[in-house]
C-alpha cells in the first residue's frame, strides 16, 4: 500500500464441583434436561446417534443454543469450550466435534474434569447456505448479550447457559472464534492473572488485552474463572481447523493451570480503539471511487492486521474535503477519531504509528460490528 506524509491479585483455585441432573427433570428426544425453552442442556454427554451425524445435521437436531456436559472423573474442576457465538464462525464447532468424535471412537478414558461445551447461535449457522451469517436480522449479536437482562431470546439463552456455567464451578473457559479478515492466530484476554495468561498461551503467544466492556461471555465469567477467546483465522480454511483441533487437544490434556507464575513468554497488545464506518457512508472494499460510493477501502487492508504501520498509512480513498468517513472510540467511549485519522489528498490515512487488528474484509461484518481496532504494544505484564 502507499504512504502519504502527514504531520491484580492472585485468585484461589476453584473447587471441583460434580453436578447431576435434577431428580425428575423432564427430557426431550435428545436426552436433554428441561431447563428453559430458550436453550437445550444435554447434561449427560452427546448421544451416540447425535454424534454420528455430520456437523450441520447435528446442528439441525439441536436447533437452538445448546449446552452439553461431558462427564469426567471429577478429579479436577470443570472446564468449558464455547463455540458458534457467531453463526458464520464454523471452526469452533467443527474442531470440538472432531475432538469429541475421536475420543468416542477410540474409547478414550474419561477426562479428569467435567467438560462443558456450548453451541451458540445454531439458528444463524443453519440459515441459508450455512455458516454465512454472524447473526440474523431479527437477532442480537449472541456475543454481546452476556450478563444483560433476559428480555430477548438471545439474552434468555445466554442467561440460562451462564447460570449453569457459574453453578458448575469452572476452572477455565475457552471461547473459540474465527475472524472475517486475515489475522494471525491469537487469543484475547480480559485479565492479566497468571492463570489467564497460562491458559491463553496454551493456544498462542500473541495476546490481545480486551477492555471495551461489550457484554461478551469472557467479561461475564472473568470474575469466576480464567476466560479467554481464541481467534482461529478465517473459517473454512484447513489450517484454521487444524490449529483449533490441536489447541483444544492441548487444553483438554493440560493439568491444572499454574496460578503463581506465567510459564511462557508472550507478546501483548491492548489499549483498543474501536473503528467503525459512519452509518451514512456508502463504502466497499476494492475498486474505484464511484458516484454511489463515499469510501473505497483497500482490498487487501487486512494483510496489515497485527503489523505496526507508520503515520501516513493509507486505508482507503474518499472525496477530498469530505468529513472523516470513520469513527474511532476509546474504551471509555471518547471519540478519538481526529487523533488517529485524516483525509489527505482524497486518501484516508492514519496520523500516528498504529497497529490495526481484527480488520475485516466484508461490509456485513463492518456494519454488524466494526471495521477494525487500533491497538498499542503493551509491556510484559508484571504478575
Amino acid at each position: 500500500m502507499a504512504t502519504v506524509a502527514v504531520r491484580p491479585p492472585q485468585r484461589e483455585p476453584v473447587r471441583a464441583v460434580h453436578r447431576t441432573p435434577a431428580a425428575g427433570s423432564g427430557r426431550g428426544s435428545l436426552g436433554c434436561r428441561a431447563v428453559d425453552p430458550a436453550f437445550r442442556f444435554l447434561s449427560d454427554d452427546v448421544p451416540d446417534e447425535l454424534l454420528a451425524l455430520g456437523d450441520r445435521a447435528l446442528l439441525r437436531e439441536l436447533a437452538r443454543p445448546t449446552l452439553v456436559r461431558v462427564p469426567g472423573t471429577g478429579a479436577q474442576p470443570p472446564r468449558a469450550v464455547v463455540t458458534l457465538l457467531h453463526g458464520d464462525e464454523s471452526t469452533g464447532p467443527q474442531a470440538m466435534l472432531r475432538v469429541l468424535r475421536h475420543r468416542r471412537r477410540v474409547a478414550a478414558a474419561p477426562l479428569p474434569f467435567d467438560l462443558y461445551v456450548v453451541f451458540g447461535n445454531v439458528e444463524a449457522a443453519l440459515h441459508g447456505p450455512g455458516f454465512a451469517h454472524r447473526f440474523l436480522d431479527d437477532q442480537e449479536d449472541f456475543n454481546r448479550v452476556w450478563g444483560l437482562p433476559a428480555t430477548t431470546p438471545q439474552r434468555r439463552a445466554a442467561a440460562g447457559i451462564l447460570a449453569e456455567l457459574r453453578a458448575a464451578g469452572l476452572e477455565s473457559v475457552v471461547d473459540v472464534h474465527n475472524n472475517t479478515g486475515d489475522n494471525p492466530f491469537y487469543a484475547i484476554v480480559t485479565r492479566l492473572t497468571p492463570e489467564t495468561l497460562n491458559l491463553a498461551t496454551l493456544f498462542t503467544t500473541t495476546l490481545l488485552r480486551w477492555d471495551l466492556q461489550a457484554a461478551t461471555l469472557m467479561e461475564a465469567l472473568h470474575d469466576d474463572c480464567a476466560t479467554i477467546a481464541v481467534e482461529c483465522g478465517l473459517p473454512g480454511r484447513p489450517e484454521s481447523l487444524a490449529f483449533a483441533v490441536d489447541a483444544l487437544r492441548r487444553y483438554l490434556g493440560e493439568g491444572p493451570l499454574p496460578t503463581d507464575r506465567v510459564v511462557r513468554d508472550l507478546d501483548l497488545l491492548g489499549e483498543l480503539r474501536k473503528v467503525t464506518v459512519r452509518p451514512d457512508v456508502r463504502f466497499r472494499f476494492g475498486g474505484d471511487l464511484a458516484p454511489d460510493t463515499d469510501l473505497v477501502l483497500e482490498a487487501d487492508a487486512d494483510v496489515h492486521n497485527f503489523v505496526a504501520v507508520d503515520a501516513g498509512h493509507v486505508l482507503g480513498r474518499t472525496r477530498d474535503g469530505a468529513p472523516l468517513p470513520v469513527c474511532a472510540r476509546a474504551a471509555d467511549g471518547r471519540d478519538v477519531t481526529d487523533e488517529h485519522f485524516a483525509v489527505v489528498e482524497g486518501r484516508l490515512v492514519v496520523t500516528r504509528p498504529s497497529t490495526p487488528v481484527m480488520m475485516t474484509r466484508t461490509v456485513e461484518a463492518t456494519r454488524k460490528d466494526c471495521l477494525f481496532y487500533l491497538a498499542s504494544a503493551l509491556p510484559p505484564p508484571v504478575v
